[in-house]
């Protein structure tokens, strides 16, 4: 981790003291070497400790594409802040399609449909992490390690879902609710229900053209105590 992010640093120069991320292969090491590695360390931390199975550790795969989910979605959500501060995360190779020359520009009211567009590209790079990250889910049996990864795995994908065709998040940081925090907590204990969501969340980022077919309905988190 510490040897990959001085990579990067060191693309820094006095004209651009913050590097920027070109192509999606450099967006997708920057998010291992952040996050990936912390998904494949504690991989091995479950699997060492025994309250998962040793072969989990050697799942590097799926380790890292978890790690990447919870990055670019926080990625995605912090535009604002990022711009902001001088941060420049998202992939120059997504938003440079859609005629901006700086990240800058992203956040200018008058070009708030081409960012719409370059931050839906963003979306489905995040939401191509989702299925392994669901696999990966499928392997834990503990059911403390399944809350430790599933709780903040599924308020990605909640987050995503708020985050799509929002231009809110052009603006200010968009976040999930704290009642659907609350409610993804209070259902760790059923797994059907948390593989359940993942699915109802992607239905909900239908684009425009098929919402007559996928309605734009959020899941609803059911309080302790209520029926399901």
């Amino acid at each position: 981790m510490g040897a990959g992010m001085a990579d990067f640093a060191a693309l820094a120069t006095p004209e651009q003291p913050v590097a920027e991320v070109n192509s999606i292969a450099d967006y997708d090491l920057y998010c291992h070497y952040v996050a990936g590695v912390v998904g494949e360390g504690l991989s091995g931390i479950f699997s060492s400790s025994g309250k998962e199975r040793p072969w989990l550790g050697q799942q590097l795969t799926l380790s890292n594409s978890m790690g990447l989910l919870l990055q670019k979605t926080n990625i995605l959500r912090d535009i604002h802040e990022d711009v902001l501060e001088g941060r420049g995360f998202w992939p120059r190779a997504i938003w440079s399609k859609y005629g901006f020359n700086s990240m800058k520009e992203l956040i200018d009211p008058a070009r708030e449909k081409e960012a719409m567009w370059a931050a839906s590209e963003m979306t489905l790079d995040a939401l191509r992490h989702a299925t392994d990250a669901l696999d990966y889910l499928t392997l834990l049996k503990c059911q403390s390690v399944f809350n430790f990864v599933a709780i903040p795995a599924v308020m990605a994908i909640a987050t995503i879902d708020r985050c799509f065709m929002n231009p809110l998040i052009l603006k200010q940081n968009v976040k999930i609710r704290r009642g659907e925090a609350v409610g993804v907590s209070l259902i760790m204990s059923d797994k059907d229900e948390i593989f359940a969501l993942t699915p109802a969340h992607a239905e909900s980022c239908q684009p425009p053209r098929r919402r007559h077919r996928f309605p734009k309905t959020r899941p609803k988190y059911p309080l302790k105590g209520q029926g399901r």
